[in-house]
């Protein structure tokens, strides 16, 4: 081997014997061949840049970069008889600790490459764009490593078999023995020594990346192959350029620190190694500088509002809680009405609390209302915008209360809005703004007048609301009100957690002072209670935000697709999204099979079956995902359990933190009331279809008497009629419903087109594609669709090709109408339709049906710049369907054409459960790798935060990371899961931002151990999960249900104990 070439470690001679090391006095540690040497050597770097940090920003000189090189490379190029001085090092010693212990294989590798001898094969090293080459020379055996690199010619590439190493590449000063860490990541002083210095700097520090002592090395003229390190330095360079610019673009500023956390992430050789914390720490800082420099030149609000969220974010890292206090009021102050400022912000104190005290954390959250209001006043233009953060400070506090056992002061402060605002007389409604605030005043005193009667509100039976209050006076008799079962002294130390759980269920809605029997003074809610939640919507429109808050309350969707931008942000947060957090919901969901070959957990049954009478999980279903997301629609509103994805989950008997029947009562309250339009009422079908079948056709025909023209919700009725197993009374309602859309006028005729889709896709479902095909040949035609459906079903009766064309052509007119028409919705409606029929008249070929997709979602997205986000998530949800469709059917389709559809699916929407289980189940099964797997982490969670179109945040997301656990959960050790792996990530998830106070995970987290009889274990994790979720009450009742024998008496009464300091509800005394 030539002189000066670094040999590597894991790829000595075969049969070298292991040389003896003889250290001298000058030898010192340079040479220790310890497992941790070079995470050592990182580790003391980023200590001596931080101490370097603040002395580079100060005095703004160089450093002496250069001359440190070259006293580190004379220091390390001592001859050595035996092995030559590994400048770089070898990833695999991080894995492997020891390269001398490690067996030498020799990999069968991948095919031959092209310019090589055929015995050398390519092996894929988990190095992040990086191969090896390893060969076999039979007279001489030795193993050659060389660079893949991202670009450029390498038809000059010639084999030297004398040679250790190879190089795609001429060899030059400034990258001959650079290292990975100055190929590819700038360290903190440097980096912010560039930018206070300038771009005129550019070639000494280009030329401080090399070492002075390395010989000079011609250029021959070949042209020069740029390595990963070297694409950073390039685009860094142009960035920075671009900064000096123009600084007060804050994009740039983010594509800066978004290119400095990739340039730390290239350092990690492993897709699976982790940073060290002085590597985080020293990431950190320099992004805090980034940031601190950018909002001195930044002026436009948007871009500062950004740099605030992307600042606090590295606070958290190295700042103390109390610097991050004191820096807080002054961003809330610059932005009042920052919905993802506000959520950051409580985020913060909720979780950074050092003694949690509900009383103080309640107070703080109705302080942080008035806050909101007084900072914005009478401003209109910020008022809207401020009242979207009041409702989500509501829901914040209204969910910690219910988790801290107040369910029914929670349930109170909602009962109470809706009230207020929906239920108003007439004469406190005003529109003027003069007088708006003594109405306010006013209205106020009239509500606690009302509220104080405690005649049946919203939600209780003989509810009439505040609007007929007045006529009623004190003549209407209170409901009857659940009392709570009444526990004579104390219980059972083991028993108390069963008791008191009876005893929460029992009373969620709040009781009255006349009903008399309970002594419990917190089940009775005051006006005084309530009246600092009583907030107004400036205008109409944010009605439907205040009903989309309080659908989030209850654990549901939202009830229309047109407020995504601010249901999404609740639709993610660990805080909001905590439905599988009560009773009814086990590890049984997840598919987990205990380890020792045990049956899964489920809650208190014997756990002691053998595994071998159970039934290998699998993704049978893919409908049964926990925590879903997705839009609406109404194949999600009235669709059966197992048939397609539910808006309301697939188990009508799930138990929900709120009771159903008062849910219903106010639904029909407010429809009543012509609350929310035919979105509302079409919501409210789907809710009782769900909770009670049997009342849903009479309230669907009450609703019909009320809007006798509404061709929506002739649209329900009939799903509901073929849902209930009537398929005839549906065909009957569709068919009527179409012919009376010819007498309609105005904006109603449009949804005629809806009740085709809904007409075409029942048939589909039922498997009548040549019926289907009939039907829909008939679309605009003005003969009756009842003689159509009399019509036998032959082969007469597919149309000619002038038929197909009309009705193309017709469909097409529609869609494109609908567009400029802004009736987005309907517009997907047609393009289905379109792709429907295409479906059919090639007889049930995909391959034509994803074609014709592929056209229409380029119509749509083109000519709705705006929303065509959600069309374009409605349209492919819509077309997944079509896919299960045809699949279930047993008809011949190519899995990875469903696959590659899927995988594009997610990586423009990540957080879509229905793409992600849709991708799960289909790779159940043809399980051939892990692909699950891999499209998480590519597509999913390593989304970038940045985006010009839409900010994704899927680090603060809980969602991928309870699909994560879920999938693993249900792949089986066949498959490749194991205890420790689903360990493992548990708690990738819960050091996550988006999922380290999550109380559902910590649960399920808890109920894994414990089901797989690790009672130690379950035990730490209960004690990290109080102390990450201090507020919830159902973490601490798992101890006495479940750790009675591993924490003994004593213990246990020390979480009772900790629950009475920290003011949670306790009903029954122990």
């Amino acid at each position: 081997a030539s002189e000066g070439v670094p040999r590597f470690a894991s790829f000595q001679r075969i049969g070298l014997p292991r040389p003896i090391l003889r250290r001298d006095k000058n030898s010192r540690s340079r040479e220790c061949s310890t497992p941790n040497h070079h995470r050592n050597r990182s580790e003391k770097h980023h200590r001596q840049s931080q101490q370097q940090l603040s002395s580079s920003l100060n005095t703004g000189l160089a450093g002496d970069s250069a001359s440190a090189s070259k006293q580190q490379s004379a220091e390390y190029h001592e001859p050595c008889a035996f092995f030559a001085i590994d400048l770089q090092g070898d990833p695999r010693n991080l894995d492997y600790k020891s390269s001398y212990g490690t067996t030498s294989y020799s990999p069968a590798g991948h095919p031959p490459t092209l310019g090589m001898k055929t015995v050398a094969h390519r092996t894929t090293a988990s190095g992040k764009g990086r191969e090896l080459i390893s060969t076999q020379i039979w007279n001489n055996a030795r193993r050659v490593r060389v660079r893949r690199c991202s670009f450029g010619n390498t038809t000059n590439l010639q084999k030297d078999e004398g040679l250790d190493f190879i190089s795609l590449q001429p060899l030059t000063a400034s990258n001959y023995h650079s290292g990975h860490t100055t190929e590819e990541y700038l360290p903190p002083q440097r980096f912010e020594k560039q930018l206070q210095d300038g771009i005129e700097d550019r070639s000494r520090l280009d030329a401080a990346d090399g070492y002075s002592s390395d010989p000079a090395i011609p250029d021959d003229g070949t042209p020069r192959l740029p390595t990963v390190g070297e694409g950073l330095r390039s685009r860094r360079a142009g960035l920075l350029q671009k900064v000096e610019q123009n600084p007060k673009d804050w994009r740039l500023w983010l594509a800066l620190q978004e290119l400095q956390d990739e340039s730390a992430r290239s350092l990690n050789i492993s897709s699976d190694m982790r940073q060290t914390n002085a590597e985080r720490r020293s990431n950190a800082e320099v992004n805090l500088f980034i940031y601190e420099k950018a909002l001195r030149s930044v002026i436009d609000l948007e871009g500062r509002e950004r740099l605030h969220l992307g600042m606090m974010s590295e606070a958290l890292v190295i700042w103390e809680s109390s610097r991050i206090s004191s820096k807080w009021p002054s961003i809330l102050r610059e932005h009042p009405s920052s919905h993802r400022i506000w959520k950051k912000y409580l985020d913060f104190y909720q979780s950074k609390v050092p003694s949690f005290s509900l009383d103080e954390t309640r107070k703080h959250y109705l302080q942080c209302l008035q806050d909101v209001h007084r900072v914005v006043g009478h401003d209109q233009h910020l008022h809207s915008k401020s009242y979207v953060v009041q409702l989500y400070i509501l829901l914040r506090l209204t969910i910690l209360l219910r988790e801290a056992g107040y369910a029914e002061l929670a349930t109170a402060i909602w009962q109470a809005l809706l009230e207020f605002e929906f239920c108003k007389p007439p004469n406190f409604r005003c529109t003027t703004e003069q007088f708006k605030v003594s109405v306010h005043e006013k209205s106020l005193l009239a509500f606690e007048q009302f509220w104080n009667s405690e005649v049946p509100r919203i939600g209780e039976v003989n509810a009439e609301g505040w609007l007929n209050f007045d006529e009623r006076a004190e003549e209407v008799s209170s409901p009857p009100i659940g009392e709570a079962p009444h526990q004579e002294g104390g219980v059972a130390l083991k028993l108390w957690a069963d008791v008191e759980r009876k005893a929460s269920s029992s009373s969620i809605t709040p009781s009255r002072s006349i009903d008399g029997a309970s002594d419990d003074p917190y089940r009775v809610v005051l006006f005084s209670d309530i009246k600092p939640a009583l907030i107004v919507p400036p205008t109409f429109h944010d009605h439907h935000a205040l009903l989309a808050a309080f659908f989030s309350f209850c654990h549901l969707p939202p009830h229309t697709n047109n407020l995504t931008y601010l249901t999404d942000h609740w639709q993610k947060d660990q805080y909001l999204r905590n439905e599988m957090l009560y009773e009814g919901v086990t590890l049984k969901t997840f598919g987990l099979h205990r380890a020792g070959n045990v049956a899964p957990y489920e809650g208190h049954r014997d756990i002691s079956k053998p595994a071998h009478s159970m039934p290998c999980p699998s993704m049978s279903t893919p409908f049964a995902t926990p925590l879903a997301k997705h839009l609406i629609s109404p194949d999600t509103l009235f669709s059966s359990p197992g048939e397609w994805f539910s808006s309301f989950g697939q188990d009508p008997q799930g138990h929900v933190p709120i009771a159903k029947d008062f849910i219903l009562a106010t639904l029909k309250t407010l429809v009543k009331q012509r609350i929310g339009g035919e979105d509302l009422a079409e919501y409210l079908l789907a809710f009782e279809l769900w909770v009670s079948p049997a009342t849903v056709s009479k309230s669907a025909q009450n609703l019909l008497k009320k809007d006798p023209s509404s061709l929506r919700l002739y649209n329900a009725y009939a799903l509901i009629r073929n849902q209930l197993g009537d398929v005839e009374m549906a065909k009957t309602v569709f068919a009527k419903a179409i012919r009376m859309s010819a007498t309609l006028d105005g904006m109603v005729r449009h949804d005629m087109v809806l009740l085709w889709r809904s007409r075409i896709t029942n048939l589909l479902n039922a498997g009548q594609t040549t019926f289907a095909l009939v039907q829909l040949l008939g679309f605009g035609l003005d003969e009756s669709s009842g003689a159509r459906e009399e019509r036998s079903c032959n082969a007469s009766d597919i149309g000619s090709t002038t038929t197909r064309l009309r009705l193309r052509n017709a469909l097409t007119a529609g869609r494109d109408r609908m567009l400029s028409l802004s009736l987005m919705t309907l517009a997907v409606y047609y393009s289905e339709l379109l792709v429907i029929l295409d479906y059919l008249v090639n007889g049930t070929l995909l391959q034509t049906a994803e074609n014709s997709f592929r056209e229409n979602l380029h119509s749509l997205t083109k000519n709705a710049a705006t929303s065509h986000r959600n069309l374009e998530v409605l349209f492919r949800q819509s077309f997944a369907k079509l896919f299960y469709i045809h699949i279930t059917h047993k008809r011949p389709y190519s899995p990875s054409t469903f696959r590659s559809f899927l995988a594009e699916s997610i990586a423009a929407f990540p957080q879509n459960t229905m793409f992600l289980s849709l991708y799960a189940w289909n790779e159940s099964r043809f399980r051939i790798d892990d692909r699950v797997r891999g499209i998480m982490r590519e597509l999913v969670f390593t989304t970038k935060q940045h985006t010009d179109e839409q900010d994704r945040e899927p680090t603060d997301s809980i969602i991928p990371q309870v699909f994560a656990i879920y999938t693993d959960l249900n792949r089986g050790v066949t498959h490749g899961s194991n205890c420790n792996a689903v360990r493992g990530t548990f708690e990738r998830a819960l050091q996550s931002e988006g999922a380290a106070y999550s109380a559902t995970l910590w649960k399920l987290y808890f109920l894994f151990e414990y089901a797989n009889h690790e009672m130690n274990r379950a035990k730490d994790v209960f004690y990290r999960a109080v102390r990450a979720c201090p507020w919830v009450k159902e973490l601490y009742l798992l101890a006495f249900e479940h750790l009675g024998d591993t924490m003994g008496h004593r213990e246990l009464r020390g979480v009772y104990e900790m629950m009475v300091e920290r003011e949670l509800r306790i009903r029954v005394a122990l």
